[in-house]
């Protein structure tokens, strides 16, 4: 409470020098060098991704099928195609050959999303993007704290986006985190 009120009595309320500590925080609890930026949310996260890597018409992006609509309308934003990738029954999550069954020419990226926190096998996946030469973003929203062979999600692909929403693990009322290892 006491942070708070410093926060709200003070003269910076967004992007001041408590979130410059909350991004250097984060990076480190995420390791493998990840560098973090705070945002309005998760959408917004993905939504700056999309447009970092020039995403717009013309361009197919893969998503899950079963995810939060958020994930397609950052990709629907920038002019771009979400093509609907099926789930695994047993995890919730895209796979690797799934992923590679849906691509074509127009194919530019894929996001992933570890659903409810289970990570998908981010090794063979980045295998596939790699082979194809595909952007990789991570919508880790419900998975802070999940790792695959002892490294974060979020730190596979080319960029990772966080929630902060009131219901995830973690919370500042509302928020997101845009972090990348680049």
């Amino acid at each position: 409470r006491k942070a708070v009120l410093a926060v709200l009595e003070g003269h910076i309320l967004t992007h001041g020098p408590q979130c410059t500590a909350f991004e250097t925080e984060f990076g480190s609890f995420l390791g493998d060098n990840a560098h973090a930026v705070t945002v309005s949310s998760c959408m917004a996260a993905l939504h700056l991704a999309c447009l970092h890597f020039g995403f717009g018409p013309g361009d197919d992006v893969l998503v899950p099928a079963q995810t939060h609509v958020a994930t397609v309308h950052a990709v629907e934003w920038t002019g771009a195609r979400p093509v609907f990738v099926d789930c695994d029954p047993a995890t919730g999550n895209v796979t690797a050959d799934r992923i590679e069954r849906q691509i074509t020419p127009a194919t530019k990226a894929v996001v992933v999303v570890h659903f409810v926190g289970i990570p998908c096998d981010m090794p063979s996946i980045m295998q596939v993007a790699f082979s194809h030469g595909l952007v990789v973003i991570e919508d880790c929203a419900l998975a802070l704290g999940a790792r695959w062979d002892g490294r974060h999600v979020g730190l596979f692909g080319d960029a990772g986006c966080f929630s902060f929403y009131p219901v995830k693990h973690l919370t500042t009322a509302e928020g997101g985190m845009f972090v990348t290892r680049h």
